[in-house]
């Protein structure tokens, strides 16, 4: 399943009134019309696709041979950039806005997990930690600057957070959430998307608009849903689990695009795709599975 991430109590701690609703909803086939290209960085055991801006930036991470220490990567016109946080022992790249601004998350020498921000006008790194968390990750930054990930606070509960500035906002999905991850915003900030675990343990995707309305969704025939990214026209990637064909959590998953309707993103050849980005030109990132077993990085052009 998708990488766990973090949450804890924050700077603000907004009290929200929720709008929870599950959509009915029927899944299409593939997506038409779709060209798929592996991206690979060299002599990388695993490659992973995270995000994509209008400029067609890619940000993801490579694993090494060893499948163990993780390396993050920028991928324009070609050619790949490392990213790596100075001092970190793992450094991975989840989220890219149109300024060329990088988000992820590091391990540092102590085996702490937190969260980065790498400024494209500058090339410093910013540490991103909630107050009292004891992980971050840093999922998803819009062209305003917002960042949206999760933490672990001293509750030992995964929270969703957002940043804009300097203040911290938390949000915990409702109705005895276990866990809440904030994984996407759109460039206006008004609509955020993520994944929650209920108080029964089931996995689904959401909406959160302007706030305060909270719509769960799941893909159908999915008994485990989640929710990566959204785009300015409201087209939301992700990856599912059907039902009659893997395990709830662990996969092997599809990719879906939902826009408004759901269509499955399966990668040629694959055991199984996750679409993790999009942006507002419809090009999908995420990776794939070979039938070998080796994880690939791919962008899906419509």
């Amino acid at each position: 399943m998708p990488n766990k991430r973090i949450p804890l109590f924050l700077a603000l701690c907004v009290s929200l009134v929720m709008l929870f609703a599950f959509t009915p909803v029927q899944l299409h086939a593939q997506a038409p019309a779709l060209t798929f290209a592996t991206i690979d960085v060299s002599g990388a055991g695993e490659t992973d696709a995270n995000d994509i801006n209008t400029g067609g930036t890619v940000v993801g991470f490579s694993l090494d041979p060893t499948l163990t220490i993780g390396t993050g990567f920028s991928l324009s016109n070609g050619t790949f950039t490392t990213i790596k946080v100075p001092g970190a022992t793992d450094t991975r790249a989840y989220g890219i806005n149109d300024a060329g601004d990088i988000v992820g998350w590091y391990i540092d020498t102590v085996g702490v997990t937190h969260g980065f921000k790498k400024t494209a006008s500058t090339g410093k790194f910013s540490k991103i930690d909630p107050p009292f968390t004891t992980l971050t990750n840093a999922w998803s930054i819009n062209s305003a600057g917002t960042i949206v990930g999760t933490y672990i606070g001293s509750d030992g509960t995964y929270h969703g957070f957002t940043l804009s500035g300097t203040t911290y906002t938390t949000f915990t999905a409702p109705n005895g959430a276990l866990i809440t991850q904030l994984t996407g915003v759109n460039n206006s900030g008004s609509i955020m998307v993520g994944i929650y675990f209920d108080s029964a343990g089931e996995q689904h995707g959401f909406e959160l608009k302007n706030g305060t309305s909270f719509l769960s969704f799941d893909a159908p025939t999915s008994n485990t849903t989640d929710a990566d990214r959204i785009n300015d026209s409201g087209a939301i990637v992700g990856l599912f689990c059907p039902i009659a064909t893997c395990i709830q959590n662990f996969g092997p998953f599809i990719g879906y695009l939902k826009n408004p309707k759901y269509h499955k993103v399966l990668a040629p050849g694959s055991t199984e795709t996750r679409l993790r980005g999009i942006n507002n030109a419809g090009v999908m990132v995420g990776r794939y599975t070979d039938s070998a077993g080796v994880v690939h990085g791919v962008m899906v052009t419509p």
